[in-house]
């Protein structure tokens, strides 16, 4: 018995930092606990979303989402490669002269208007404003010539449209 009151402050001191470390155990596993909820929280305010049930489900809806909208993208990259093919052939390019034709009509009433797309394709109207008579001529333009005879004013509002300027220009 004399070794067993020897061992007493022994065990004591085993029996202490035993609650010790309990103590903390219990602590860790209250920290664990509180984890697993938040991730717990987290998960189900992800999976809220969709029809998945747990993470392979959502990942495999979400792989799903992926392609259909890579798929859209590929569509749309298509179709739009198609319109800029089409909007250089639109009219895009505006040319405007305004001009006396005939001695003794004012205001500059006559007119040339070239009307181009990115080629420089299109035509040049021009309207011939008299006191007796308005005359209207089109000609078509590609690579910013006619096959027809030009005039002044028509080979200025098609350069006018070349250089993409909008206004309207007096000679």
């Amino acid at each position: 018995m004399p070794e067993l009151i020897r061992l007493a402050p022994w065990l004591a001191l085993i029996g202490a930092a035993g609650l010790v470390v309990g103590v903390i155990a219990l602590i860790a596993g209250l920290m664990s606990l509180a984890a697993a909820r938040r991730l717990r929280r987290r998960l189900d305010h992800l999976l809220r979303g969709g029809q998945a049930t747990d993470v392979e489900t959502l990942l495999h809806e979400q792989w799903q989402a992926l392609r259909e909208a890579q798929a859209g993208v590929a569509s749309a990259s298509a179709r739009l490669d198609g319109v800029e093919v089409l909007m250089r052939r639109a009219l895009q390019r505006v040319g405007v002269v305004r001009y006396n034709a005939f001695p003794g009509a004012g205001a500059e009433l006559s007119f040339s208007v070239a009307l181009l797309d990115a080629e420089d394709d299109g035509v040049v109207i021009s309207g011939l404003y008299g006191r007796e008579e308005t005359r209207i001529y089109a000609k078509p333009v590609a690579s910013g010539a006619s096959r027809y005879p030009l005039s002044e004013e028509e080979r200025a509002a098609i350069g006018a449209a070349i250089d993409s300027k909008h206004e309207v220009h007096a000679v």
